[in-house]
């Protein structure tokens, strides 16, 4: 079926658009090195190349088109990155959303009291709840486990309870879930590989890529991204679905990939101005759901594929 074949009859996002589009950033700083053992114990952290190189030129091409998107930031930064978070990426209409504390893998926390942890040191006073007590800044809404997967119903459950709206873990779809006895839904504004730039660019995703069986095993050149990006944002219009394109400032490092993301944004710019796609922040796609269930289903046909 062509993107002219769409069936008129599916039910429509706002403004018509066939589909839902929300632009993602993820990853910021020293925090995953750090919480991997890869940042030098004699090294100082607050001036990463991602905070002083990369996000700033990412925020110009945002700005240039008119693009509000989604941060999903590690708690840990607000304390490193703070008036950068506020004065550059809230301050400019972006959601300031949640990547755990410092980049954990989350399928590897292996008990509810590890997960708990995490939320509570990153929902508190030494994460975004000093912001939240001053009103600075809003609550999270969302949360994008780092690697995609989550612990089935205890992250579902740990969601609800610190009052996420939605997550973002790798999945096909976009859904509603029921979580716990009581009627409780979490929305699904699932991320796919397919639409993430480390799967191109990044040598540890080599086995990522055999496993999909889509791409050789060497990292790709940012032409594949743009290519690949674009085929799926025409398959979310075709489908009525929702995407979540996906780049991390630390990636932007080598020639050709911050024009790789131009372009990426030039289509999308082109799509929304046709008409054929709404393309919003993940917390007011939330929104649209909570309030027209029916526009998704209720089966976000996880992807439980490790990079690692």
């Amino acid at each position: 079926m062509s993107v002219s074949e769409v069936d008129d009859s599916r039910p429509r996002w706002p403004n018509g658009a066939r589909a839902a589009i929300a632009l993602t950033i993820d990853n910021m700083g020293e925090a995953a090195d750090l919480n991997r053992k890869l940042w030098p114990a004699s090294k100082p952290i607050g001036d990463h190349y991602s905070v002083t190189k990369a996000l700033p030129e990412m925020l110009t091409l945002l700005e240039k088109y008119g693009i509000l998107a989604t941060f999903f930031i590690e708690s840990w930064n607000i304390n490193v990155y703070g008036e950068f978070i506020l004065n550059h990426i809230a301050a400019a209409g972006h959601e300031v959303a949640w990547h755990a504390w410092q980049h954990e893998a989350w399928s590897k926390l292996k008990s509810e009291e590890e997960e708990r942890t995490n939320f509570e040191r990153s929902f508190g006073p030494q994460g975004l709840g000093q912001w939240v007590a001053e009103n600075r800044i809003e609550p999270y809404k969302g949360f994008r486990p780092p690697g995609g997967i989550i612990n089935a119903n205890t992250t579902l459950a740990l969601c609800r309870e610190f009052k996420l709206d939605y997550i973002s873990p790798a999945a096909e779809a976009a859904a509603t879930v029921e979580v716990g006895s009581q009627g409780d839904k979490l929305v699904i504004l699932p991320f796919k590989w397919a639409a993430v730039d480390a799967y191109f660019y990044m040598e540890t995703f080599a086995g990522l890529r055999n496993i999909k069986g889509e791409y050789p095993s060497d990292p790709q050149q940012p032409e594949t991204l743009v290519q690949r990006y674009i085929s799926e944002i025409d398959r979310a219009i075709e489908n009525g679905g929702f995407l979540a394109p996906l780049f991390h400032p630390f990636l932007m490092n080598k020639q050709g990939r911050l024009e790789a993301m131009d372009s990426v944004l030039k289509y999308l710019v082109q799509k929304r101005d046709e008409g054929e796609i709404w393309l919003a922040r993940c917390t007011d796609v939330q929104s649209f759901i909570k309030d027209h269930p029916d526009i998704v289903g209720t089966d976000p046909r996880w992807d439980m594929s490790s990079w690692r």
